[in-house]
């Protein structure tokens, strides 16, 4: 279903930068390609990304222009999502540890400020049993998968 009111305005700005701009393939220093623009609402309000792409410019390098986008954009959201991780998990703790129902976590989040639909929260609570599965997956197999990977953050919390 199409979005009934507009989007709220970003409360704040954020650029962000990869950490490393030297190419991880041939060492050679990547170029910065476009800027690219999200906008992600937070249980702090809605924050307009501005994510800077960078690629590397070295035609002989198994990574010739192929992006490099910045690590801390995994921290803001889930690929493609217009809500933040601390929004997901907000949902999972009002649904899990103090057991609530959609509508009142509906409710709450639009006490604390957030813009959203009752079947938003429903799609977030999705997102959150997606991710909690995925923890509780097998740790070993998950290692294995993500080994060939180079540069893969990994946030294990207890």
């Amino acid at each position: 279903m199409a979005r009934k009111q507009a989007r709220p305005t970003p409360t704040q700005q954020v650029v962000l930068t990869p950490l490393q701009i030297i190419c991880r393939e041939c060492g050679s220093r990547m170029r910065m390609g476009h800027h690219s623009h999200r906008t992600v609402t937070t249980v702090q309000g809605v924050t307009r990304l501005t994510i800077k792409v960078y690629r590397c410019r070295n035609q002989q390098c198994p990574r010739f222009h192929q992006p490099t986008r910045p690590e801390e954009e995994g921290s803001w959201a889930l690929p493609h999502g217009e809500f933040g991780l601390d929004v997901i998990a907000l949902v999972g703790t009002l649904r899990y540890r103090q057991q609530r129902s959609v509508p009142q976590i509906h409710e709450e989040l639009l006490k604390r400020g957030l813009q959203v639909a009752q079947r938003t929260v429903t799609d977030q609570l999705y997102r959150y049993e997606e991710l909690l599965a995925l923890h509780l997956a097998d740790h070993k197999r998950l290692c294995e998968r993500l080994k060939d990977q180079k540069q893969v953050l990994w946030v294990h919390s207890a």
